[in-house]
């Protein structure tokens, strides 16, 4: 399970705050703190209203120095998409694109250019899907799209299937996993992502309902996740899921896991 640690996201109150106030410090620590809780790749999101291009190369500046981590570009501006895939130092995920017109016109020649993951969102211009077959009928489109047009390997694409909160749309959730299965099943290789806490949006106890989330998603094939790394109980809920999913020979992850007290987090 690929873990991208979330929390580089300038839209959040407190690292936009950081963003602004050019407050290395806080970066530095959030940083540190996710990769020693054991993410993957780290997302960074510079998203101020027109400052998200120099927010970015600040951010990626601080960010690479603290750790060697790969990056998740995370942006829905074009230019400054570009900026940041100019100055990643390792192999980046870009996310993301989606089977708008507009956000294919921006993002299509970026990607066409770049040695880099792509996270493809599972949005059309006929809008956010409705269930199963909206949600394969875009994914089939943007693996179309990605390896014929952009020349990306199977295994470069990570499908997000469009995680919603269950609050409002209580079928969705299932819906997504059902879809995770089918499209992992008829493209053999690709990935699929699921930014986990939207699930969970406007209700109580939300660390339970995310993790009860992802053992779902895990049993139906979901290979990446972005999320907080340093949630009680993640690294615990990944390995049985895995381990139950038959998706860990002999237990081997699992009891690694055990060794390195990750299952009592």
């Amino acid at each position: 399970m690929l873990i991208v640690g979330e929390k580089i996201n300038a839209t959040r109150k407190r690292i936009g705050q950081a963003c602004n106030e050019r407050n290395a410090e806080l970066i530095v620590q959030t940083v540190t703190e996710q990769a020693e809780a054991g993410a993957d790749y780290i997302d960074v999101n510079a998203g101020l209203a027109g400052k998200e291009i120099e927010t970015m190369e600040w951010l990626l500046g601080i960010v690479q120095q603290t750790s060697d981590l790969p990056i998740m570009l995370d942006s829905s501006d074009a230019e400054a998409m570009k900026k940041g895939l100019q100055l990643t130092k390792k192999k980046p995920i870009v996310n993301s694109i989606s089977m708008e017109k507009e956000r294919l016109e921006c993002f299509t020649p970026l990607l066409k250019e770049h040695d880099c993951g792509v996270v493809g969102l599972c949005v059309s211009d006929a809008g956010m899907p409705g269930g199963v077959e909206d949600r394969l009928a875009t994914a089939q489109a943007l693996i179309e799209h990605l390896t014929k047009t952009c020349g990306k390997k199977i295994e470069d694409i990570y499908l997000d299937m469009a995680v919603f909160p269950v609050s409002a749309q209580p079928k969705a959730p299932m819906d997504m996993a059902v879809a995770i299965e089918k499209i992992m099943v008829k493209y053999p290789g690709v990935h699929t992502i699921a930014g986990l806490s939207n699930v969970s949006f406007g209700l109580p106890e939300r660390r339970s309902l995310n993790l009860s989330f992802l053992t779902i998603l895990i049993s139906r094939g979901l290979d990446a996740a972005i999320c907080d790394p340093n949630c009680a109980g993640l690294h615990a809920t990944i390995a049985a899921a895995e381990l139950l999913s038959n998706r860990d020979e002999f237990a081997m992850n699992y009891i690694t896991a055990h060794r390195e007290g990750k299952l009592t987090k």
